[in-house]
């Protein structure tokens, strides 16, 4: 569990610029509401963590046995000594896999892998709430309540997810996105600046560029956050066209300059893969040099 006097640690040095210091008095209410969010994801972390763990030991145990029964003395000393090791460190990382026998480190690579999922989902659920306290903490001018704010954020995604570019043409869900935008801008642009991705999400509307007519943008939302992923089409690859059916709907449709085949056919609210480079935040999150994912 984070140790409490972390969150009071930075409270602490932002305070003490104040000359209203001569009596301490109690943490800001932001920053406690902030703290106590931060603490309620690290317990929950660490429940998911003392179950897998738990049922890592109990895999252990029937490994250890069928490895006895097949003979296998190598392997079943092997295990044995992962499990007195687990009775002791009761952690789980990289560093611990084996290289024999394989079924144990299948095992372990399998455990581990389920573990980071659910931690991260931990901390997904967790970060819409702690970003938009910061979000209100800054936006009543109460800077030092949403820098330990931010800090918690930054914790928590340092700690438990680790930061790894995606695969060249990976599909990352538009929410994924703009969660790791709005939690930590200098992490996420580590994570996904420069890079060529597939975008998940939901149409949230479209219209050409009202400042250059050489692009078109199509947004990307996920969830009902209201924040969105601008995806920019050049009009030198692509045309578009709106149709209006009998009904009053209006659909986009996208088509390759050299062909007569549309690409694409999109309505509000419809679900699109659109891949591109992303090109970071401002005001949205840009993703350039955009084409319908097949």
């Amino acid at each position: 569990m984070m140790p409490p006097r972390f969150f009071h640690t930075v409270l602490a040095l932002a305070l003490s610029f104040s000359p209203a210091l001569a009596a301490p008095g109690p943490p800001p209410a932001g920053a406690n509401l902030g703290e106590s969010e931060a603490l309620k994801c690290e317990e929950k972390i660490a429940s998911v963590q003392r179950d897998v763990l738990g049922k890592y030991e109990d895999g252990l145990g029937e490994l250890l046995n069928t490895l006895q029964k097949a003979a296998d003395l190598e392997g079943a000393l092997a295990v044995r000594a992962e499990r007195q090791r687990l009775t002791l460190e009761r952690t789980l990382s990289g560093k611990n896999f084996v290289v024999e026998p394989k079924a144990l480190r299948l095992f372990q690579a399998q455990q581990l892998a389920k573990m980071q999922e659910l931690v991260a989902q931990i901390v997904q659920d967790a970060l819409p709430k702690l970003i938009e306290l910061k979000r209100s903490m800054t936006v009543a001018g109460k800077l030092d309540d949403a820098v330990a704010v931010r800090t918690a954020i930054e914790k928590l995604q340092n700690s438990h997810v680790p930061l790894s570019r995606p695969d060249a043409g990976s599909v990352v869900p538009a929410e994924t996105l703009l969660l790791a935008y709005a939690g930590d801008r200098t992490r996420a642009d580590k994570t996904y600046k420069g890079q060529k991705i597939t975008v998940r999400g939901v149409v949230g509307g479209y219209r050409q560029d009202p400042a250059d007519a050489k692009f078109y943008h199509v947004y990307l939302t996920g969830g009902n956050s209201g924040v969105w992923v601008q995806c920019a089409f050049s009009t030198n690859d692509y045309r578009f066209r709106e149709e209006k059916s009998a009904f009053g709907a209006t659909t986009l449709v996208i088509t390759p300059k050299d062909s007569d085949t549309a690409a694409a056919r999109i309505q509000k609210g419809q679900g699109l893969d659109i891949r591109g480079v992303c090109e970071g935040l401002d005001e949205v999150v840009r993703l350039g040099r955009c084409d319908v994912a097949k």
